[in-house]
């Protein structure tokens, strides 16, 4: 009776014992010849605008894009504090128009010291045409301190 008794203790201990303390140099055949998974496709980076805000003026103070593109525009100021602010309605859009633009951080004006890069990312999802415009006073020129994108089917 006690050897039974120990042989079948002995059985629970072996066979349950947790995996995290079992050895882990041996393993199955299975697990030897399995191939490693292979891990899906990352989405491909944003392309990348290189855009410059300086005496009054965006540049480039046009961008085209096509609806699904994914971009980063890496603003910079040249000269001294600017702002950015984009819209994500299109211009002209009625009450009930749903945005064209989202924006992964969700800025309303995207502020850029002279010097510091600051990426704005952006994805096209509606066609039409976006106006962006300097958000920052510092006298008259920001008024006429604006662009566009345009985005296309």
């Amino acid at each position: 009776m006690r050897v039974t008794l120990f042989i079948a203790v002995a059985a629970v201990l072996v066979f349950a014992t947790p995996a995290y303390m079992r050895d882990s140099s041996r393993s199955t055949q299975d697990e030897q010849t399995k191939k490693p998974r292979a891990k899906p496709a990352s989405e491909a980076p944003p392309r990348v605008i290189a855009m410059t805000a300086k005496d009054f003026e965006f540049d480039p103070a046009e961008i085209h894009l096509k609806v699904g593109e994914k971009v980063r525009l890496q603003v910079i100021s040249s000269d001294r504090t600017h702002g950015i602010h984009i819209s994500a309605f299109p211009d002209g859009a009625k009450a009930n128009t749903p945005p064209g633009l989202a924006f992964i951080f969700g800025e309303d004006c995207w502020k850029l010291k002279k010097g510091e890069a600051v990426p704005v990312d952006i994805e096209a999802t509606e066609p039409g045409t976006y106006s962006f415009r300097c958000c920052k006073s510092c006298g008259t020129g920001p008024k006429q301190m604006t662009g566009r994108i345009y985005v296309e089917p």
